[in-house]
């Protein structure tokens, strides 16, 4: 069993302590931004810790946090948000990668006008990855075998504005 060092507190790195907590020797879990009181061995679990993010690594493993802190990790691994880029893919415009989204997408998976030769997988960044990559890769393997049908061209570019329409009215900042 092994000492696991997880950077990072999002979905992903939720996913994965949840995942591994039941193999690991001890999970640690380096974050930002949360509150004091949440620091310490979690709820619930005999072996994970929340801690702040690190303040350095030694060769060896060890892990520094700010507090002086420190734990050995056999793992370290780094569950830190994702950068959309995709240098290799060139599509005259169809599909762009603006300010971290990739669009127009169909159910945040198929351009409308390349599907379903082009899909993404895992492009919701907040969702619960593992669970939602294994749906979004079924139904891409339903449809490129032409066991689920995709809706024409123009329901699907409806489907994508009513989306993005719902997107701009559900996350407008407060700036008062």
């Amino acid at each position: 069993m092994q000492v696991v060092v997880l950077i990072g507190n999002s979905a992903s790195a939720k996913d994965i302590s949840r995942d591994i907590v039941g193999v690991a020797k001890e999970v640690h879990i380096a974050a930002r931004s949360v509150e004091d009181e949440e620091y310490g061995k979690q709820p619930g679990y005999d072996n994970m810790w929340l801690h702040p993010m690190i303040e350095s690594v030694c060769e060896d493993g060890t892990v520094i946090f700010p507090d002086g802190s420190s734990v050995l990790g056999d793992i370290i691994l780094h569950c830190t948000e994702y950068k959309y880029h995709f240098p290799f893919l060139e599509t005259n415009g169809i599909v762009t990668v603006d300010d971290n989204r990739v669009e127009p997408l169909y159910k945040h998976i198929f351009p409308p006008a390349l599907a379903p030769c082009l899909s993404f997988v895992g492009l919701p960044s907040k969702a619960i990855p593992f669970p939602m990559l294994e749906l979004q890769s079924k139904w891409i393997a339903g449809v490129l075998s032409s066991r689920i049908e995709l809706p024409s061209q123009e329901k699907i570019m409806e489907d994508v504005s009513k989306q993005y329409t719902l997107n701009m009215e559900t996350t407008r900042v407060n700036l008062a």
